[in-house]
């Protein structure tokens, strides 16, 4: 079951949000070095919670012992960034539907439409979707390149990181532009340690999970 509240309504002091992809790297006799992937690239995050009343924790902390079951998941999202660059919180993008237009034949390179004329997409944003049942995925991608919509409201070819995945559907998948959202999986939790009536230092730790 996938908890769809519990991250936003923790108060986050700190963040580390990074995409991590497991390689093996090999140096050869003549010095060339071979890269290889090992694995999925896959988002990670580390969440600082700010010191709060110990009674204020006391619900969290239920949360995240039922997280720390097997097969429990979580929506989870960077919150350092509220939408695109160009459009903080999404108020140019309005009431408009992005969608997953174009998919490239090298699986990097996307275009979206149903965007406001003109509309800037810029290098570092975060773009998301959902796509399958059963599980359903969520997929999040960092803008590598940017662009600028058409007045028809479509962008040019937009590369993103990392490297979309078989699955999704062009032309009927719509595209988050505000706060994408990952599936993860919490991977530890400190709790932090109680001064008076305070507590402080819980720290959470967290990857995406494709399932």
């Amino acid at each position: 079951m996938t908890d769809t509240t519990f991250f936003a309504g923790l108060q986050i002091s700190a963040i580390r949000w990074w995409l991590n992809e497991p390689v093996e790297i090999n140096r050869l006799g003549d010095g060339s070095i071979l890269k290889g992937s090992l694995g999925a690239a896959l988002w990670r995050g580390e969440a600082t919670i700010a010191k709060r009343h110990h009674r204020d924790l006391a619900a969290m902390e239920a949360r995240i012992a039922r997280l720390q079951r097997p097969g429990q998941t979580f929506l989870a999202f960077d919150p350092r960034y509220n939408g695109p660059r160009a459009d903080p919180g999404g108020v140019v993008l309005g009431a408009n539907t992005p969608v997953l237009h174009t998919l490239a034949a090298n699986n990097r390179e996307i275009r979206i439409s149903g965007l406001p004329s003109g509309y800037v997409i810029s290098d570092g944003d975060l773009v998301g979707w959902q796509y399958g049942t059963n599980p359903v995925i969520h997929a999040l991608h960092q803008v590598v390149a940017g662009a600028t919509a058409s007045s028809g409201g479509l962008t040019p070819l937009i590369e993103v990181t990392p490297f979309v995945r078989p699955g999704v559907v062009p032309g009927s998948t719509q595209v988050a532009l505000v706060r994408p959202t990952i599936k993860a999986v919490l991977e530890s939790a400190d709790y932090g340690h109680g001064v008076r009536v305070f507590t402080q230092g819980a720290t959470l730790r967290f990857i995406q999970t494709l399932r």
